[in-house]
């Protein structure tokens, strides 16, 4: 397994990778200026250098040939550069130079510095150089490895300590990501990554947070799902169990069928509880589609009025006020919502239900009054919460499994709105539903009701 990279490794490359190219386009460009300006250059040094070879040569040629070795060491003093006669061009010469001496001109080979010049009227050469040579004193910083230590001085250490504090909050971040993803690959759905320093990853710690916090509310509400499906699944169970004893004790037939027809219930009460569970966890995963209809409100509610009397207790009340108009929404989804606000009142209200649905600022409003004992404030935050029922005493008959308001809030926040309740002007419960009129996301279709 490849150990994890470390700032300082990754600081390492990316500055080992950008000294390299550096340097090779630096080399390349000083190749390129000195192929570029090598014949200027030598005709300029050649042109520089005339008056220098004149002065020379006129002052051997003053002196008999005899003399001239010893009159060219006298005028060496004077010069900072080399001064020799020869007899013959070296061999390195190409055709071009031997060609320029043997018609009285001088020339420069610049691999050697070197300048040659023919001595007017004999067969000998001047030669002047290197030229070079007088820098050959100046100590190390005139070296190839002293240029290289300059070059790198003046523009590795900027540019390293450039890389390293641009670097730096990128990789603290990185890490942030990496140990905040490690915790939560981990298990731990609580972690959160801090807050980015650089505006690169400002984004993905901001998606990171919010998909832990996504996970972490999944995780609770299927857990506490979970847990409370399991203790409802306890109370059938023991009652099964109970009735499978008490058969085998019966003392006749119609005993032991009194028992089988309650185990009977209670498979059916299992039945029931197994697919309501399954249908929650259905729509909190986000697997039950939107099907957007636009509906005339007016219609549609006077409908779903007439489709919930029959549930209605004898002396109960049932009233509507609905604004006119109409609305986007899934009106399948919608009615689940709406009735099950309705058949919550209808437990617990003494005489009266009302429903109201308004249309402000562009939303949907639908209320549910009733005129019960109403619920106290701290129980308002867990009353739509999964198999959360408030009245204990009440049995499965009148009490259902505490899903019923759970539904409504996962249908409000499908629709980009939220369930909420508070006090009724009757006294009771008030219970609501706010959703956007025509959601962006929603394709409205003919009116339907």
């Amino acid at each position: 397994m490849r150990a994890p990279l470390s700032m300082a490794r990754m600081f390492a490359r990316y500055f080992a990778q950008t000294m390299l190219l550096q340097f090779v386009l630096l080399l390349g460009f000083v190749l390129l200026l000195i192929v570029l300006s090598a014949n200027s250059e030598r005709e300029r040094l050649q042109k520089q250098m005339d008056g220098t070879v004149r002065l020379i040569q006129r002052e051997l040629l003053r002196q008999p040939p005899a003399r001239r070795d010893a009159s060219l060491r006298e005028l060496q003093p004077l010069f900072a550069y080399p001064l020799a006669l020869v007899r013959l061009p070296p061999a390195t010469l190409g055709e071009e130079a031997r060609a320029r001496l043997a018609s009285g001109q001088s020339w420069l080979d610049s691999s050697q510095q070197n300048l040659y010049a023919p001595l007017p009227g004999t067969s000998q050469l001047l030669v002047i150089g290197p030229l070079d040579s007088q820098g050959s004193g100046g100590g190390w910083l005139h070296s190839e490895l002293g240029l290289f230590v300059l070059w790198f001085a003046f523009f590795g250490v900027p540019l390293a300590l450039l890389i390293y504090l641009n670097l730096r909050p990128h990789w603290h971040d990185l890490a942030a990501l990496r140990d905040t993803s490690l915790r939560l690959a981990e298990g731990d759905l609580g972690a959160r990554a801090p807050a980015a320093r650089s505006p690169l990853f400002s984004p993905l710690q901001r998606q990171l947070n919010s998909m832990a916090e996504k996970l972490e509310t999944q995780m609770e509400t299927r857990q506490a799902l979970a847990h409370a499906i399991a203790h409802e699944l306890r109370t059938p169970v023991a009652r099964l169990r109970f009735g499978l004893t008490m058969m085998d004790e019966a003392e006749s037939d119609d005993e032991r069928r009194g028992y089988r027809d309650g185990m009977e219930r209670d498979m059916q009460e299992l039945d029931e509880l197994i697919n309501v569970s399954l249908s929650y966890s259905k729509l909190d995963r986000g697997e039950v589609p939107l099907e957007y209809d636009t509906i005339d409100l007016e219609e549609w509610f006077e409908d779903l009025i007439e489709l919930v009397q029959p549930l209605r207790p004898t002396l109960l009340q049932l009233t509507l006020d609905c604004a006119r108009g109409e609305a986007t929404f899934d009106r399948r989804l919608v009615y689940v919502a709406t009735r099950n606000l309705l058949l919550n009142a209808f437990k617990y209200a003494r005489q009266q239900v009302c429903m109201t649905v308004a249309v402000e600022h562009g939303q949907l409003i639908i209320t549910v009054d009733d005129d019960g004992p109403g619920i106290p404030e701290k129980e308002r935050e867990r009353i739509f919460d999964p198999f959360q029922r408030l009245d204990r005493s009440r049995d499965r008959a009148t009490g259902g499994y505490g899903l019923g308001l759970s539904f409504v809030r996962l249908i409000a926040h499908h629709h980009g709105g939220r369930a909420w309740i508070a006090q009724s002007p009757q006294g009771g419960a008030r219970f609501g539903l706010t959703l956007p009129l025509h959601p962006a996301g929603g394709a409205p279709s003919q009116s339907v009701t």
